[in-house]
């Protein structure tokens, strides 16, 4: 595998990782959520829950595999692991089910969180993804975590790395919150654009916030 991964944010929670020989897509959005529908593909797409705005797998060409569940799945030299965890915070009762991925690849460790919706973050969880190199957490709350949950999952782990996403844009058509307030409250946030290249060596040894430019095409 490469030494480095490309890392694409499309809008909302989906994301492309490449590392020139292995592919992940995670959470692909539908037409209604706003965003222009990507050209993109896969070996592999990760479903953290099938809401409209993150199960759309049909808009991912040649994948391979597409995985809805928490069960461990290898792929070559990628290991993908779920967690599972709910979508509000009433255990699954207003809004059901969500997934928590974390995978390795080209020597990082990547977590995607989903639609997480818990109040609190239990040891199990934190202890699953306390080893992300680059944390994906929603921070737009209405669905999902808060800016001030997310603020305060990203204090516990400290991941060298932190994306926010499934935020209010000019894009996206859902009623959630702007990501403005969570940028706040990280006054250092690097601005980003869609893609960005990563790799073990060039990690920062502080946490940053990198709010990345949704690709418009």
């Amino acid at each position: 595998m490469g030494e480095e991964v490309t890392l694409t944010w499309f809008g909302h929670a989906m994301f492309l990782m490449d590392d020139s020989q292995f592919k992940i897509v995670t959470d692909p959005f539908d037409q209604k959520v706003g965003y222009p529908l990507p050209e993109v593909q896969a070996d592999v797409v990760l479903v953290s829950h099938e809401h409209f705005d993150h199960n759309n797998v049909s808009l991912v060409k040649n994948f391979r595999h597409a995985i809805r569940k928490p069960e461990p799945f290898s792929m070559g030299p990628v290991k993908i692991e779920g967690c599972p965890s709910y979508h509000d915070d009433a255990g699954g009762q207003k809004r059901g089910k969500n997934i928590i991925f974390k995978w390795r690849m080209s020597g990082l460790t990547f977590v995607h969180m989903g639609d997480y919706g818990e109040a609190g973050l239990s040891k199990d969880k934190e202890e699953f993804i306390s080893e992300a190199d680059v944390l994906m957490i929603p921070v737009g709350g209405v669905y999902t975590i808060d800016c001030e949950r997310s603020k305060e999952i990203i204090e516990l782990i400290k991941p060298p790395i932190a994306i926010p996403m499934h935020y209010k844009t000019k894009y996206c058509n859902i009623d959630i919150n702007e990501a403005s307030d969570f940028l706040t409250d990280h006054a250092d946030f690097k601005v980003c654009p869609s893609s960005v290249t990563i790799s073990a060596e060039n990690l920062p040894h502080k946490t940053e916030i990198w709010a990345m430019e949704p690709q418009e095409t």
